[in-house]
């Protein structure tokens, strides 16, 4: 069977790599002839005249390789919603359509339109959409689409490898390590936390780590920081040493509907997290009974503390998460769904 997989992003884009790139050889060796491709180049942000031009030259390939498949995988992109209405033209061919992020409402005034415009064609067209925020099934429901729900995916198994070496270079004393793994265009969400972990680093031993960045701009007088740049090793190697995860949403309308990477990858590596109480991290913290929640942007403080003190909850927490990591999150899981709703 020819299969045609296109990501937003290439493997250093979390989402891509969890969701296209960690199972384009589990397909191969299905004996699927697997073509793939992703939209955005690496560590771009923004689409720039570039950008633009690397869309319209690629374009002509993606709609050879779409039209030639059996079995089509979207990932998060809308480039390809015109091609929706070609779905059936020489044969009888397969889509389904992935996201993770709220694809459709980026952007403002005519960008916006047009976002919505292809995330209606793109979810009308396809014949299976995957969603990661569960926000989304009554919309795609009322409007008669096919869609599931899956958290993560994210590698269990490739965490939990690296655990026990994780956590035995730690030193000895007591220090908490509360971590984020991101990227300086997320960074932004937990900036607002810094004064607070200042604040908590004055009164409990802790520290921080920041995977994905290699500087941050605020001045720390209390808490003793270390920024990490991003490469897929170093991910698997330190998030297990975290005593504790951060995931912050910041209350907008947009935020209810994002995805939950993080949190997925916390919970394979056996890291507790907090988190603020809403949208997709509200539902998972009610769905696995893991995570310390964060009411309002105000008790920070009071949560992350609460969380630093108790090394029996946390403990706790890091076992359950992991099991439930194992049962709803993993490549396992989510490969029976892929099998079942695409081949």
């Amino acid at each position: 069977m020819k299969i045609f997989a296109l990501a937003i992003g290439d493997r250093r884009r979390a989402s891509s790599r969890l969701r296209v790139w960690d199972h384009v050889d589990w397909l191969r060796a299905q004996g699927h002839r697997v073509t793939s491709d992703h939209v955005m180049p690496p560590e771009v942000q923004r689409i720039t005249a570039a950008v633009a031009w690397r869309f319209l030259v690629r374009w002509p390939q993606w709609a050879w390789h779409f039209l030639r498949a059996d079995r089509v995988l979207i990932q998060e992109t809308l480039l390809l919603a015109p091609l929706m209405w070609l779905k059936r033209v020489g044969k009888k061919r397969r889509v389904v359509f992935d996201f993770s992020d709220p694809v459709d409402t980026i952007g403002a005034g005519l960008r916006n339109r047009l976002q919505r415009l292809g995330f209606a064609a793109m979810t009308r067209g396809a014949d299976h959409v995957i969603v990661e925020n569960a926000a989304y099934l009554v919309d795609l429901g009322n409007r008669g689409i096919s869609a599931s729900q899956f958290y993560g995916p994210v590698d269990v198994d490739r965490y939990q490898q690296n655990a026990p070496a994780a956590k035995a270079t730690r030193p000895a004393d007591s220090t908490v390590r509360i971590g984020w793994t991101g990227s300086p265009g997320t960074l932004p969400f937990i900036a607002p936390l810094f004064p607070a972990l200042d604040e908590l680093a004055r009164t409990h031993p802790i520290g921080s780590m920041l995977i994905g960045v290699s500087s941050v701009d605020h001045d720390f007088k209390y808490l003793k920081l270390t920024c990490q740049p991003w490469n897929e090793h170093e991910e698997f190697r330190l998030v297990p040493s975290f005593d504790l995860g951060l995931f912050v949403l910041d209350g907008s309308e947009r935020s209810k509907r994002r995805g939950a990477g993080k949190l997925f990858i916390y919970m394979a590596a056996g890291v507790p997290f907090v988190a603020t109480d809403l949208g997709i991290a509200h539902d998972l913290m009610q769905e696995s009974g893991v995570g310390f929640s964060v009411p309002t942007q105000d008790e920070w403080l009071r949560v992350l503390g609460t969380a630093a003190e108790n090394a029996q909850l946390r403990h706790a927490m890091s076992e359950e998460g992991v099991d439930f990591a194992r049962l709803r999150l993993s490549y396992q899981a989510f490969r029976a769904l892929v099998r079942r709703i695409l081949l």
